[in-house]
């Protein structure tokens, strides 16, 4: 199994683990609280990271099965080849970007069910290790709407990327609801 997945399937999990441990105890009332209209409460930030994150493996799936049949997604030089998910986002990022449709969260569910959709997703990490088996995971490309292309390995930097930054947005509302 390729060691540079596994880190980063485990820097994942840990991410995860953070926000759920932060999150454990929020009432449904306290996690649809909000300091605006146009900001995200709490069940919305997890929700925004469950559509977000099983977009992301959407799209590593799909860039796999296409690369493994010949019909790569991406091909030729990316524009971010070899750089870090950080020196990404701060060359491609606005200061306050604005998520996709696929993405944003419509409020339909609570918080208790949006913390189960975020916890399961570690499900969808290992399933990954069978899909990206013996695959050059920094050829499989698929380009992300604001990033550009992305291959495996940035796309799952960028997942563990977009948990931290939405952990800490979350410490920042408890903190201001006094949760």
């Amino acid at each position: 199994m390729n060691q540079v997945l596994v880190t980063l399937q485990n820097e994942i999990k840990l991410s995860r683990s953070r926000i759920l441990k932060e999150i454990n105890s929020i009432s449904t009332a306290d996690g649809s609280k909000k300091n605006d209209v146009e900001s995200w409460n709490i069940q919305e930030v997890i929700e925004h990271l469950v559509l977000a994150e099983r977009g992301g493996f959407n799209l590593i799936y799909t860039a796999a099965e296409k690369f493994r049949i010949g019909e790569p997604v991406w091909e030729g030089k990316s524009e971010n080849d070899g750089l870090s998910m950080e020196e990404i986002i701060k060359r491609t990022w606005k200061p306050k970007e604005k998520a996709p449709p696929s993405a944003t969260p419509n409020g339909k569910w609570t918080l208790g069910v949006w913390s189960a959709h975020f916890r399961n997703c570690d499900d969808l990490l290992k399933e990954l290790n069978s899909i990206l088996d013996g695959l050059p995971l920094n050829e499989v490309i698929y380009p992300h709407f604001l990033c550009g292309p992305l291959n495996v390995i940035q796309r799952l930097e960028f997942i563990r990327y977009h948990i931290d930054r939405h952990h800490l947005q979350i410490i920042e509302m408890k903190r201001t609801f006094k949760i």
